[in-house]
């Protein structure tokens, strides 16, 4: 019934929220711990079109990652000269999100018995993530420049 179908999309898109919540943080948690950006200068955008970590510059700028300048990527190598560990700054976030909602949708599956709500979070997860990186792939496609993970990853 309607209420039902209220119930799925209030938590798809609740889902949708926590998901990018938490690839934001994997992209901070490799940016801050393994790359070592001090917390000064890096900062998850999560209200932002399009959510992203934004990098402060030399300037005191922030940078969001899908400029056409390049100027992020110049600020992220300030940062790792060798880019050392850039491919898993790039690939943090589907590094932490992925590990994340599988361990909720194991957690609810084992611990509260509900194998719908676990097979929601799943599921919910890969189509989130296909379309990000069908997305991705298809502006990289039209503008023949990386603007998203998966684009920078193959770069």
């Amino acid at each position: 019934d309607s209420v039902d179908i209220l119930f799925w999309l209030l938590g798809g898109y609740i889902l949708l929220l926590i998901h990018i919540w938490f690839h934001e943080l994997g992209h901070y948690t490799v940016g801050r711990f393994l790359v070592r950006i001090s917390k000064e200068n890096i900062q998850i955008r999560l209200f932002q079109y399009p959510p992203h970590v934004a990098l402060r510059d030399q300037d005191k700028n922030w940078i969001k990652p899908n400029d056409e300048e390049g100027y992020f990527v110049r600020t992220y190598l300030t940062y790792d000269p060798d880019s050392k560990r850039s491919f898993l700054f790039v690939m943090g976030g589907f590094i932490l999100q992925s590990f994340i909602f599988l361990c909720i949708a194991f957690a609810i599956y084992y611990f509260v018995d509900n194998a719908t709500i676990a097979n929601f979070i799943i599921g919910g997860s890969f189509v989130f993530n296909i379309v990000y990186i069908f997305g991705d792939l298809m502006v990289f496609y039209w503008k023949r420049i990386p603007v998203g993970d998966t684009s920078s990853a193959f770069h």
